[in-house]
């Protein structure tokens, strides 16, 4: 119990913390600004993807439209997400990114994988979180260019 109350309480500190400032990557969350419209950023998300055969599971408008919600998953990650307890699948998708216009720009922010051992040390998250991590960094650098 006062392991999850501690889990809970990181979790509000995260949630309560400032965005990570424009064109920086901050701790738990990755800001990069690109040239594309919205919709071309989440094109390029979803083309991406696809392209290495990763699962391109969802985009829905949030905010009124403002923003587009994408999800993501690296499959190969799946087995140590697992190998951490069932209950891990709560963490999946692996990849959780919000795309929206701002100060005349697009912006694409996502969740680092690393929040999954934040919340919940396991050497078997460790390693996914090793595995996913350069991989969601070049798809990104490749979707803003």
């Amino acid at each position: 119990m006062k392991r999850i109350a501690a889990q809970l309480g990181f979790l509000a500190i995260l949630l309560s913390a400032p965005a990570a400032p424009a064109e920086a990557t901050g701790d738990m969350i990755w800001v990069h600004s690109t040239g594309k419209t919205p919709e071309q950023a989440v094109a390029a998300i979803k083309s991406y993807t696809e392209a290495n055969k990763w699962l391109y599971l969802a985009e829905f408008k949030i905010k009124g439209g403002e923003i587009t919600s994408v999800k993501i998953c690296y499959p190969p990650i799946g087995k140590d997400i697992f190998a951490a307890g069932l209950h891990m699948a709560a963490f999946m998708p692996c990849g959780h990114i919000a795309v929206y216009q701002e100060g005349g720009g697009t912006k694409i922010a996502m969740l680092h994988p690393k929040f999954m051992t934040a919340l919940h040390p396991d050497p078997n998250l460790e390693r996914a979180v090793q595995t996913v991590t350069p991989l969601f960094e070049a798809m990104l650098r490749e979707v803003v260019r």
